[in-house]
């Protein structure tokens, strides 16, 4: 049983796949050449590289696991230039439509997808969860635009 985790360079998909790993689990981990990849180095995992823009990069990393985690994101804080602001779509949106496909195309058991509080809406005073609506109107930035549309797609 192989388990495929994206975003295994980040703090979070560092974390898990170290747990997956103390667990018994054989891990997969999509990266993307030429990135800082320092957070896997010296762990036993399958490295496949590759692109969340790519689709047939995403269907070859998913194929022959039973599970997938999806921690990958391009992040953003700024409102940004119109290039950046597509690059953000492309990877969070779009690279979550192609792994989704991909793990219905080869039979993924399973597939989790983490996301953001920016998926999220919020009530000043109140404490939010993922029922609490996002508000279409509010000013938001496009990061946090992507991961609505992200759990869309979901």
């Amino acid at each position: 049983m192989t388990t495929l985790v994206t975003g295994a360079s980040g703090h979070l998909g560092a974390n898990l796949v170290r747990r997956l790993l103390k667990d018994g689990q054989a891990v997969r981990v999509l990266l993307r050449q030429g990135n800082n990849n320092a957070a896997v180095a010296g762990l036993d995992v399958e490295r496949v590289y590759g692109d969340l823009r790519n689709k047939s990069s995403i269907v070859a990393a998913v194929k022959g696991c039973e599970y997938v985690y999806h921690t990958a994101a391009k992040i953003s804080t700024l409102y940004g230039y119109p290039h950046l602001q597509q690059e953000l779509y492309d990877c969070n949106v779009l690279g979550t439509r192609y792994l989704l496909h991909a793990a219905i195309e080869t039979g993924v058991n399973r597939v989790v997808v983490t996301s953001s509080c920016e998926a999220m809406g919020y009530k000043v005073g109140e404490p939010n969860n993922e029922n609490t609506p996002v508000y279409p109107f509010a000013s938001i930035l496009p990061y946090a635009l992507t991961k609505v549309f992200a759990e869309h797609e979901c």
